[in-house]
């Protein structure tokens, strides 16, 4: 695997909390999607149409569109290489049932040229005492 964590490169790591915070929490996606994703970004979403960087950045501006108060937090980073795998909790509205997301990242030279998720929407019965963070 080729990817260098120079100066001239931030981490892995780095560059994915950068690219959420920005595109999340900030709610920037346009902004974020330029700035972090390499112009032949692969987007293995099956929602997402075409799988390019200019449909990923609509598809995250649609839904923040259609829910105004949704927040994104992450619980937990896990990176290895050039891969950072995030998981996170999604929150649609105040006191909406939440979202459990994974979503893993492959940085190249400072820039996130691949993704993939899985989502798993709130549990219709909790039988499990441990949560899902």
């Amino acid at each position: 695997m080729e990817n260098e964590f120079t100066s001239e490169h931030p981490s892995p790591q780095a560059v994915i909390r950068a690219f959420y915070n920005e595109a999340l929490v900030v709610r920037s996606p346009q902004t974020a999607f330029l700035r972090f994703m390499a112009p032949d970004f692969i987007e293995h979403k099956p929602d997402v149409a075409e799988g390019t960087r200019a449909k990923a950045a609509e598809f995250l501006e649609s839904i923040m569109a259609e829910l105004p108060d949704a927040t994104w937090e992450i619980v937990r980073t896990i990176a290895e290489d050039n891969l950072v795998a995030l998981h996170a909790r999604f929150t649609p509205a105040p006191g909406a049932p939440i979202y459990a997301i994974v979503d893993i990242f492959r940085v190249e030279q400072g820039l996130i040229v691949e993704h993939w998720d899985v989502v798993a929407g709130p549990p219709r019965e909790q039988r499990n005492p441990n949560s899902r963070f």
